[in-house]
């Protein structure tokens, strides 16, 4: 696919990052056809860059001793924003990954551009998930926007987090997410929560910052 980008620069603390974003998400989305889409509803929703990856880059480089020297997952690479804050915090395993190539892609072009060696990565579908390791730390952001992801989600959490794992989630309050935190209360998850506001294109949106463990009986 096709994808004209803009360079965009952010800061976070004393971190500075720069990131090609895509140009022009509408004439991306045109490039998907009828065939993709019917297969699995699939639009490019990882080149839009969410308030809830800025908000979740945000808490990272402020928090890097949560991810200094241990394993992280990424759920949902996107471009790669997020994975750069986490490799500034410097854990010793760092696996991004998506259901997108393009966004693997993009990603390690961005970490080529700040300097840094890509990290591993690995295409990935939550409902089918052949990683065969687990993790310290798992991290997403605005992952829960279909009904259909939720079960799969706490199944790959069930799965690839280690028993005393932490699972950081950004999240902005979308309504359809409340029915995931039941199921995932039910399945054994608890959370503490903190709140980051993001302005984008002048509005300010608050992004909910979930860091959750399994419930030790």
């Amino acid at each position: 696919m096709e994808i004209e980008t803009v360079q965009e620069i952010f800061r976070f603390d004393t971190c500075t990052f720069q990131l090609k974003r895509v140009k022009n998400l509408d004439a991306l989305v045109d490039q998907v056809d009828d065939a993709t889409f019917a297969k699995d509803e699939r639009l490019p929703y990882w080149a839009e860059l969410w308030p809830s990856a800025i908000a979740l880059s945000r808490f990272i480089v402020s928090h890097g001793n949560w991810f200094s020297n241990k394993s992280v997952l990424e759920l949902g690479c996107g471009l790669g924003l997020t994975s750069l804050a986490l490799a500034h915090s410097k854990p010793s395993r760092l696996l991004i990954t998506d259901y997108e190539k393009d966004a693997l892609t993009l990603s390690a072009e961005n970490f080529i551009l700040n300097g840094l060696t890509p990290p591993g990565s690995a295409i990935l579908d939550w409902r089918e998930p052949d990683i065969d390791e687990t993790f310290d730390v798992i991290v997403a952001s605005d992952i829960l926007y279909e009904e259909r992801f939720f079960r799969p989600v706490i199944q790959l959490l069930s799965q690839l987090l280690k028993p005393e794992g932490t699972f950081v989630l950004a999240e902005p309050g979308r309504p359809i997410a409340q029915s995931f935190f039941e199921m995932f209360r039910l399945s054994g998850f608890g959370w503490q929560s903190i709140h980051e506001t993001v302005n984008q294109s002048g509005k300010d949106i608050q992004v909910h910052i979930h860091q959750c463990r399994r419930i030790i009986k």
